[in-house]
């Protein structure tokens, strides 16, 4: 008694992922990375591992980033962390009256009170657009920002000193800027 066997054949190989075509590839390089691309939530959870006087800084690089650390949820988890706080008593009615900036303001005045006290002290600020930043890209060893005053400046890591400033003309918003691999940059612009 013989059994039949049965023939067996490999099952159809399965096909993996694609690869990226040239155009999705090109696509991901066009669309640039910003500040802005983060979604609000996640910067605030990320705002809420910071300390009081690192908040502060953060309020001051770009609108985007101030309106995040003055938003309700932020402020709230910030009264519950700072009830042990020696700079205000969070029970009080006072604190829970006065706007983030004003809490801000003063653990900003208070720290720079202290980094007078205990002697010298180095102050590192690059004031170089009318306004707030709204774009800020590190590229090929330059610090670029701009947007809000229509100009781009590129600025030196070693010497923090203007290179290189591009204006925009009156009649167009600057929106974006960002660099490709030749080393020239691109604008968006709007018409006025």
């Amino acid at each position: 008694m013989s059994k039949r066997q049965r023939s067996f054949t490999a099952a159809p190989a399965k096909k993996g992922p694609s690869p990226a075509t040239v155009g999705q590839i090109n696509k991901g390089r066009e669309t640039p990375t910003t500040v802005l691309s983060l979604d609000s939530d996640i910067v605030g959870i990320i705002f809420a591992f910071l300390d009081m006087f690192d908040l502060v800084r953060c309020s001051l690089v770009c609108k985007h980033w101030n309106a995040i650390v003055e938003s309700r949820s932020l402020r709230e988890f910030y009264e519950r962390k700072m009830k042990n706080s020696s700079i205000f008593d969070a029970g009080s009615s006072e604190f829970t009256k006065m706007p983030l900036r004003a809490i801000l303001r003063e653990v900003a005045l208070e720290q720079h009170k202290l980094a007078l006290q205990c002697g010298g002290f180095y102050v590192d600020q690059w004031k170089g657009h009318s306004t707030r930043v709204a774009q800020c890209r590190m590229k090929m060893g330059m610090l670029v920002t701009g947007v809000g005053d229509k100009v781009i400046r590129f600025w030196s890591l070693d010497s923090y000193k203007c290179i290189e400033e591009h204006s925009v003309p009156d009649m167009f918003s600057l929106i974006d800027f960002d660099f490709d691999d030749s080393k020239s940059f691109r604008t968006q612009n709007e018409v006025d």
